[in-house]
């Protein structure tokens, strides 16, 4: 009996102390600490305003507006009549009389002449005839002298191109001549000859006649 009175009191002594500190964590956790190295500081921060930002907006563009054209008619302008000028009258002209008379030129065909043999002029068999003519001035490129012989009973007929079988020939100014081979070409009898100075073309083609032949000479062969 007197244990239990004993285990009693413990247990409300210890209760005792049990409400005592419940009742001072109370106290600490509703007040807060008093005091003491371990009393939290409060700070207080109060911020520093920064500088307000200006936002500059460039200036409205405003357009121009040009201004309205202003319609100016021009001013007519009388146009001055033209007075027609006086026609000049042409002074008379005096027509320039020559103080030398020029002399006509010379037809150069006329110089175109036969020298020998003489006309009639007899050849032995193994004689070689030389015609012998003349001409006023040389040749030009495409002129020739063409040797014209009548054989007997053959015709008249070209037996060559005297300056091109002699090169000599294109200036017969003093006089040309050339051979003619008549031994085992031609039977015997009376030869007419003459020569005439003809144009041809490149291909040899005759284009035409420059000076006629004159009168033909003769010779007698054999």
């Amino acid at each position: 009996m007197r244990g239990a009175q004993t285990f009693n009191t413990l247990t409300m002594v210890f209760l005792g102390f049990t409400v005592v500190i419940a009742a001072a964590y109370a106290i600490i956790f509703v007040a807060g600490p008093i005091g003491g190295p371990l009393t939290p500081e409060i700070v207080v921060v109060t911020p520093t305003p920064i500088g307000t930002l200006t936002v500059t907006r460039p200036p409205t563009w405003t357009p121009t507006v040009p201004p309205s054209p202003t319609s100016t008619r021009p001013t007519p302008t009388h146009t001055p009549t033209r007075t027609p000028r006086p026609t000049r009258t042409p002074l008379p002209t005096d027509t320039p009389t020559p103080s030398v008379t020029p002399t006509p030129t010379e037809d150069v065909c006329k110089t175109l002449e036969l020298l020998g043999p003489p006309p009639g002029q007899k050849f032995f068999q193994y004689d070689v005839p030389v015609l012998v003519w003349t001409f006023g001035r040389p040749l030009q490129p495409n002129e020739h002298f063409d040797l014209l012989l009548d054989p007997p009973g053959a015709g008249e007929g070209s037996i060559a191109w005297a300056d091109e079988a002699e090169p000599k020939n294109k200036n017969c100014s003093p006089f040309c001549e050339y051979q003619v081979g008549l031994n085992g070409v031609y039977s015997g009898g009376r030869f007419l000859w003459t020569v005439a100075v003809i144009r041809a073309g490149a291909d040899r083609r005759v284009l035409g006649t420059v000076c006629s032949a004159p009168e033909p000479y003769f010779f007698l062969w054999p």
